[in-house]
């Protein structure tokens, strides 16, 4: 006990005795409020700058006070660090990653966590796409580079430091020495006339001539250098004092973030910031609905796309989890575990309770890319997954003439799982086939017959290739099962914003298997697909069974604007409302509606209502807003020749979109929609309306929710889509009649809270 004592003495002397000669040369704390555009170096009180060119400088609580947050293309700190050459320095700082940095699929390159640095000289702790890291230091005019064993941990506040002493550089994670080199002894070579910089790459790259991609997504917090190595035991110290701070609240978007936004969707489910594309893997699992979807954290940007994921208890409520699945580096071991990229896919529960993801992989090295992976998970969040790599190849024997695939689709009937693939099949799109009788064992064999008794080249409507397939039980008709497979042909003649649109499609239709290991066959009641909505916009759904054993719907309703407005606004693209599928009458289309549980979001005030008002011409009513739900009753033996509302409308007129019937097809009209230019789409879009399926129009139930819309008609129709009101008091309200006079029964309006 005498020699422990004698022991701690010793070294807390040792301790004691460096620090008194330490020189501290930097201590930036970010305990500034939220919105500072500088902090402060603690130690001379010289200004750091929080460059920032979208989204305003953040802070959160951090490991001591707040922490500075980095949205992960736009904002970082810089400030003048000028010392001397130093003998020693130690550089100390915490850091909680939300994820690794971006870059172009095809461009890597590198990040940093911070660096100052220019011309071979000063220091770069460094980090890449995949988590790799580093630290690049020039000592005596040599530079040296010290390689992190492992990768930087994601979702967890770290400390990383460096120290360098007599030549021997040594790299730390959580007070522990990680690696260490010996180099040469002399002078810590800093760079001259350079600025420390925190959060951004020493060398950015910018996509597009638009987005940054490669900088940090992060937390900063308590960033110090002193000009002498610290020991492991008091970089131990330093560690064991913020170990335990909760990570969740500092990566959480602050909420200052887009409270400012007149544009940005407050009740549809959405990542809390940048890019999205589609939702996937919809699925029911221990209580709740996981949506997972296609995510770049980074930026409003496309590259390295990642899965996120998120739950709900009912579909309207989301809570963000962690990443289930983001690019990373195949190993001889591994393969296609999305290098490039991880795209869409699907998620199952097998009978126990076990979760499979199927997802598409693309890679550098040629195989898997692009290849369908599989990962498994009993974690009651889904957020740790064990991947299996890659278990289907487009390159795999007899695939016949398949050119490419992706997003695959996976259900059960008895002890057979089938997948189907979205493909490209000469110079059309199709489904590819898989069975499996073991959804364990990663082996799926090739069905040798077409998932469709009717070749795809007939079915196809002028794409390259099919994606996002979803095939599902839709309900009885005259004694027979009915299905639907519904999939979002692109390319080849298919474009965006110009007729044949990129948008759902789908076919009604009988399925004949035996259930037991052999494949089925879908046989479609029409050649031609019909169009899940009347109006291109809303794309790509994901569906799950509620506990109703209702199919319930969420899909993508993209952008309509460019490239630098999404990078001015920090996201990118929206998801939809919850919708309910089933089969009408007819027993060859599909109905939609709403899902119930959106009614939970009307507030608790009395609803705005109206009734008995005839219209020839518009009507302005006396309530307005940009998030609420309007529903239209009216009498459709009028005989107006076009009848419907305005919304989204400016005081002045200067702005509006108007939404009709003209006896033939749905209308928007987005002529004048904003005062913004150069926007995607401005112009008048019509869709043919089956008045002889879904009768003629007498219900409008609308969503709005700042730059998306939702038109439900009759209970059975719909169309979803974006508009960009520049002006925030573009929210006034009309009804619409012409050549004339329309009996509009009833006018109801609620007013919607915003979601969690």
């Amino acid at each position: 006990m005498k020699n422990a004592y004698c022991l701690f003495v010793i070294l807390t002397t040792l301790v004691n005795t460096n620090l008194a000669h330490a020189k501290s040369l930097l201590h930036l704390t970010y305990n500034e409020k939220n919105g500072s555009v500088t902090t402060q170096n603690k130690i001379d009180n010289t200004p750091f700058t929080v460059q920032h060119t979208n989204n305003p400088p953040e802070r959160v609580p951090g490991v001591s006070g707040n922490a500075f947050r980095t949205d992960g293309y736009s904002t970082w700190i810089t400030g003048a660090f000028n010392s001397p050459n130093l003998n020693a320095i130690t550089l100390e700082t915490w850091v909680a990653l939300e994820s690794y940095p971006s870059t172009e699929e095809l461009n890597l390159k590198e990040s940093s966590l911070l660096h100052q640095s220019s011309d071979n000289e000063g220091f770069n702790l460094a980090i890449n796409t995949y988590g790799q890291w580093w630290l690049d230091i020039n000592i005596n005019q040599q530079n040296f580079r010290v390689n992190a064993p492992e990768n930087f941990p994601l979702y967890h506040w770290s400390h990383v430091a460096f120290t360098v002493n007599n030549g021997l550089v040594r790299l730390f994670l959580n007070g522990e020495i990680i690696a260490e080199k010996m180099t040469v002894n002399g002078n810590i070579q800093l760079a001259q006339n350079t600025k420390l910089v925190i959060g951004r790459a020493l060398t950015p790259q910018i996509s597009f001539n638009v987005f940054e991609v490669n900088a940090i997504n992060a937390a900063y917090d308590e960033t110090k250098i002193n000009d002498k190595a610290k020991s492991t035991y008091e970089l131990l110290g330093e560690y064991n004092k913020g170990k335990n701070t909760p990570w969740q609240v500092s990566l959480a978007v602050p909420t200052s973030r887009f409270e400012d936004d007149h544009l940005r969707p407050r009740y549809h489910a959405m990542p809390p910031a940048n890019w999205t594309n589609e939702p996937h893997g919809l699925v029911a699992y221990q209580g709740k609905y996981h949506m997972f979807y296609q995510r770049t954290p980074n930026g409003p940007y496309k590259w390295m796309m990642h899965w996120g994921n998120m739950a709900s208890e009912d579909f309207v409520n989301w809570t963000h989890l962690k990443d289930a699945f983001y690019p990373r580096v195949n190993t001889d071991k591994t393969l296609g575990l999305g290098s490039k990229g991880i795209w869409s896919g699907d998620v199952v529960i097998d009978k126990k309770g076990k979760a499979h993801a199927f997802y598409t992989s693309v890679n550098f090295d040629g195989v898997y890319d692009p290849g369908i992976a599989w990962a498994s998970s009993s974690d009651p969040l889904l957020e740790e997954w064990t991947q299996h790599g890659g278990i289907i190849d487009k390159n795999t024997p007899n695939t016949g003439n398949i050119t490419d695939f992706r997003d695959p689709y996976i259900w059960q009937e008895g002890k057979t799982w089938h997948m189907i693939i979205g493909s490209a099949e000469g110079n059309n799109g199709g489904v590819e086939y898989y069975t499996s009788t073991d959804i364990n064992s990663g082996k799926w064999q090739r069905a040798e017959n077409s998932f469709s008794s009717v070749a795809f080249s007939t079915m196809d409507i002028g794409s390259a290739i099919w994606e996002m397939p979803v095939f599902e039980y839709l309900g009885m008709h005259k004694g027979e099962k009915k299905y639907a497979l519904i999939v979002s042909p692109i390319g080849g003649e298919m474009k965006k914003n110009q007729a044949p649109y990129v948008r759902s499609v789908y076919w009604t239709g009988t399925w004949k298997s035996n259930g037991k290991g052999r494949p089925g066959q879908f046989t479609p009641d029409y050649t031609t697909p019909k169009h899940l909505d009347i109006i291109h916009g809303h794309i790509s759904p994901s569906v799950v069974r509620n506990s109703n054993n209702e199919l319930v719907a969420i899909g993508i309703v993209d952008e309509r604007s460019n490239a630098q407005f999404q990078n001015d606004l920090g996201w990118a693209h929206t998801f939809s409302l919850p919708r309910i599928l089933r089969l009408l009458e007819d027993g060859q289309t599909i109905g939609q509606v709403p899902a119930p549980q959106l009614n939970s979001l009307r507030k608790n005030t009395q609803a705005y209502s109206e009734s008995n008002l005839k219209v020839n011409g518009e009507h302005k009513l006396a309530e307005s807003g940009n998030q609420l739900e309007m529903t239209l009753t009216l009498d459709a033996n009028t005989q107006a020749s076009e009848y419907g509302f305005l919304i989204a409308t400016s005081p002045n007129k200067e702005e509006f979109t108007k939404v009709y019937y003209d006896g033939k097809n749905i209308v928007i009209d987005k002529l004048k929609s904003t005062l913004t230019q150069g926007l995607e789409e401005s112009a008048i879009y019509k869709g043919d309306y089956d008045e002889e399926v879904f009768g003629k129009p007498e219900k409008f139930q609308v969503f709005i929710d700042h730059s998306i819309i939702s038109v439900f008609i009759n209970d059975k129709a719909v169309f979803a889509n974006r508009i960009y009101p520049s002006r925030t008091d573009s929210t006034g309200l009309y009804l619409y009649s012409k050549g004339a006079e329309t009996h509009f029964k009833n006018v109801e309006i609620h007013q919607l809270k915003s979601a969690n």
